[in-house]
């Protein structure tokens, strides 16, 4: 059995090979791999959040210590998230429908997000995977309110993004490392978060298939793109 601190290294690698699945049949693969970039990124920001409460998984600099597994499942995440829906029904931008980009508002909304992950986990203490969720699911809603042709784009990229996750992390969780969240999980003792079905954490469930919810809009909304 490998050692450990292998595990997330391992979970990065496995969302890579979707990535990849995603990638190939992309007809954006330049969009792809920029939004991979900044999602790397901001794969290993958020450890500050989820460090604190969520998880302490050992890394290859050590145990609850950013590295390059938070920056290669952040780019994996974004992508898979972000363009899913569009590798694999191929559907075309309409030009003839195309408003003005939102670039503005996409950077709010990020505010907001980043905001609310920070005001809400660390200075009122709430549990980040409930903080998580919630941020998810409510920035989905305000993008669904102005664009309501996006929901089900949506709703079809968090299913996809569930079932991904749910594979890559039976494989991970079952059968390399079984005993990963026993030792280096923050969730058994918190309600929903905890539960876990076979042997994964209901909140990770939540985490991405809410993430893909959101994430599978980000392009639509914020270049002002309509799809036939």
């Amino acid at each position: 059995m490998l050692p450990d601190k292998y595990a997330y290294l391992s979970l990065a690698l496995l969302y890579l090979l979707a990535w990849l699945v995603v990638f190939i049949y992309s007809p954006y693969k330049r969009g792809m791999i920029k939004v991979g970039a900044v999602g790397g990124l901001m794969g290993v920001v958020a450890e500050v959040w989820y460090f604190r409460d969520y998880w302490r998984p050992p890394t290859l600099f050590g145990q609850g210590i950013p590295g390059i597994e938070d920056y290669l499942i952040g780019f994996a995440m974004f992508g898979v998230g972000g363009y899913i829906y569009s590798s694999f029904t191929k559907r075309e931008i309409d030009y003839s429908k195309k408003t003005p980009a939102k670039y503005r508002d996409f950077f709010w909304l990020f505010i907001a997000g980043v905001s609310s992950m920070t005001i809400f986990s660390i200075g009122f203490n709430i549990h980040s995977g409930y903080v998580t969720f919630f941020t998810f699911f409510f920035l989905s809603v305000y993008i669904w309110i102005q664009r309501p042709d996006l929901i089900g784009i949506s709703l079809i990229s968090a299913v996809a993004v569930g079932v991904i996750t749910f594979v890559i992390y039976s494989i991970n969780f079952n059968i390399l490392f079984p005993n990963f969240w026993d030792d280096y999980g923050m969730l058994d003792d918190k309600p929903i978060l905890g539960i876990r079905v076979a042997n994964i954490p209901l909140s990770e469930m939540l985490w991405h298939t809410t993430w893909g919810m959101l994430c599978s809009m980000f392009r639509g909304y914020r270049n002002g793109v309509y799809y036939k």
